[in-house]
């Protein structure tokens, strides 16, 4: 399988199905999809200003803008911008995501239309835990909350608890919770 098409295929699907993102929203998306349910789309992704972020899948965005498959225009307001589909997918896109297309899915439906700042928080949370797999919960709240201080610490302890539910994060009997 050739890694490049599969990536564009998922973004596409992903646009497709929005219909209207934002940047970050897409970065979002395509975490979780490749490391809370597995795809393998062998994006880096690094903490960013607004959460786990990789130049790889902003480079994938640009290449489907300059291939016709995506428009991307700056919000009229100054807000970040609209990124929408603007031509079909290639019958092969459809092909290499077929196995995928539940997991996608279920992705799409969790987070799709999530405010973005709570698909920030989220994805900060799930992305300090599998860095520190072995932390207690405690701490893996302290660290999330000392890089995103504009969250309150039951804001933080919440979206934890909800990705614990979802069965994205692994879920602990922690008594060392600090907020």
């Amino acid at each position: 399988m050739d890694i490049q098409e599969f990536r564009l295929a998922i973004l596409h699907k992903v646009i497709s199905e929005l219909r209207d993102a934002g940047k970050t929203r897409i970065q979002k998306i395509g975490y979780f999809i490749q490391e809370a349910v597995g795809i393998p789309t062998k994006y880096p992704f690094r903490m960013h200003h607004y959460g786990p972020y990789s130049e790889s899948l902003e480079t994938d965005v640009a290449r489907l803008e300059l291939t016709g498959y995506i428009d991307v225009k700056q919000d009229h307001l100054g807000f970040g911008y609209h990124i929408t589909p603007a031509d079909e997918p290639l019958e092969d896109w459809v092909r290499l995501i077929a196995p995928h297309e539940q997991q996608i899915g279920t992705v799409l439906r969790t987070f799709g239309r999530r405010p973005t700042h709570e698909l920030e928080l989220a994805a900060t949370i799930h992305f300090v835990k599998r860095l520190f797999p072995s932390v207690s919960t405690g701490e893996i709240l302290r660290r999330v909350r000392a890089l995103k201080p504009r969250f309150d610490g039951t804001h933080i302890r919440e979206s934890y608890e909800e990705l614990e539910q979802l069965g994205l994060i692994e879920a602990e009997n922690d008594e060392d919770l600090p907020f």
